[in-house]
């Protein structure tokens, strides 16, 4: 087989802070006129040997129909992804086929960064399984501009052996987080209950909605940030106060993303983690002893029923610039296909988008995976609209909103009020 090329993740250079479009944009219809010998795909993060394995058979299907084409394949930090699709979008040399988190497909289609997959995902019969609200979210004006590749939502997990010898259970409350995580800490001194990512936002949202909040609402052709709220504000204090007040979070976690968070708890400093399931792989090879003292258990809300998990997951887009946009789609299909969605899934701890193979209750009898399954059952997304990547990837609104109080920089109330104001300024935007 015909391996395909690992690049090593790339760190970019912009030319441009502007989001601007060059003057010639292909109109990748004519392939025939195009050189097939490669086909560039960009995916996010740093890959591994899970990924890289199931890239290769990917590889070999799509070769069967394209014998003279290599798949090149180039890893992007999610961190550094905005800039290198912005210095592609001002004049670089962009992909033809390109993965992107599920939030920002809107967004990168507003900037016409991608070609409209409408006609070839309509006639494409697998296609039509996919789960509604993930291909929804991968819309703008009622086109096509992304096709859902995987899902994931969050969890806890925690050392079940820390919590057998402080005589607690998995919680199901605000309180009974708190409670369990102090005793933890009494029995385990040096260690911290929680491993608070105080500079990240999608395990944040989960109390948010679990307060009965929101982050912004339609109202008529407006958005309305749902920050500066009681409920808002009741989620923000129950983050932040696990730092502040309860002191089962270190201060440093206001700067903490997941994978800071994740690495404290798989080297064996703090007893809970919030976390995807496809994370486990990574905390395996920080710690390869942890999987055996792990359990996972939904984010509780505040009232004893599990709170809602934000729909995460990423999209598989067709760059609009490319000049091989018909082996491209050839590409995704074989990328997508619902065999190949079930493979990926499991190999890599993340959910298929296939409504059958969701629903078929394999998850449910795994002991670590059975919290995942509960809490893709109550999803909710961020926002659609377009300029949504700006408040999350740019300006990261909320991100501040929480590390500002975690600091000591600013009440509740003044943050959330800040934040919503920079919020509604950046929706409603012209």
């Amino acid at each position: 087989m015909n391996r395909w090329k690992r690049l090593a993740p790339v760190t970019a250079i912009v030319a441009s802070a502007a989001l601007v479009l060059t003057a010639c944009g292909g109109s990748g219809d004519d392939d025939k006129a195009a050189d097939n010998s490669k086909l560039t795909v960009w995916m996010m993060g740093e890959g591994g040997d899970a990924q890289t394995t199931f890239l290769d058979s990917v590889e070999a299907e799509f070769k069967k129909k394209h014998p003279e084409t290599d798949v090149v394949v180039q890893y992007i930090p999610w961190l550094e992804a905005p800039k290198k699709f912005q210095a592609a979008l001002a004049g670089g040399e962009g992909p033809d086929v390109t993965e992107l988190g599920n939030t920002e497909t809107q967004g990168w289609a507003a900037q016409e960064a991608l070609a409209d997959v409408s006609d070839k995902f309509n006639g494409w019969s697998e296609g039509k399984d996919i789960l509604p609200d993930l291909v929804k979210n991968a819309q703008l004006d009622g086109k096509q501009y992304g096709v859902p590749w995987y899902a994931g939502v969050r969890a806890v997990y925690y050392r079940t052996d820390w919590f057998a010898e402080a005589g607690v259970k998995p919680p199901t409350n605000w309180d009974e987080m708190i409670a369990a995580a102090k005793a933890v800490q009494a029995k385990k001194p040096g260690t911290y209950g929680i491993a608070l990512p105080g500079n990240s936002e999608l395990p944040f949202y989960s109390f948010l909605w679990g307060a009965g909040g929101e982050i912004a609402t339609k109202e008529g052709d407006s958005w309305k940030s749902g920050y500066n709220t009681p409920e808002a504000q009741k989620a923000v204090k129950f983050w932040t106060d696990l730092v502040t007040v309860h002191k089962v979070a270190p201060p440093a976690a206001a700067g903490w993303n997941e994978v800071d968070a994740r690495t404290q708890f798989a080297t064996g400093k703090a007893a809970m983690a919030f976390a995807g399931s496809w994370q486990g792989g990574a905390m395996k090879k920080d710690n390869p002893d942890i999987e055996k003292v792990w359990g996972t258990f939904p984010i509780p809300g505040p009232d004893g029923k599990p709170a809602p998990a934000f729909a995460g997951g990423s999209d598989i887009a067709i760059w609009k610039d490319s000049e091989r946009q018909a082996l491209a789609w050839d590409y995704m299909t074989v990328l997508l296909s619902k065999q190949k969605d079930k493979e990926f899934a499991s190999s890599l701890g993340f959910f298929p988008v296939y409504q059958d193979l969701v629903s078929s209750g394999d998850y449910a009898n795994d002991k670590v995976m059975a919290a995942f399954a509960t809490a893709i059952q109550n999803t909710k997304l961020t926002p659609l609209t377009p300029k949504w990547v700006e408040v999350s990837r740019t300006k990261t609104v909320t991100q501040a909103m929480n590390s500002s109080v975690i600091k000591g920089q600013k009440t509740v109330e003044k943050a959330t009020a800040d934040a919503a104001t920079e919020m509604e300024g950046i929706l409603n935007s012209k």
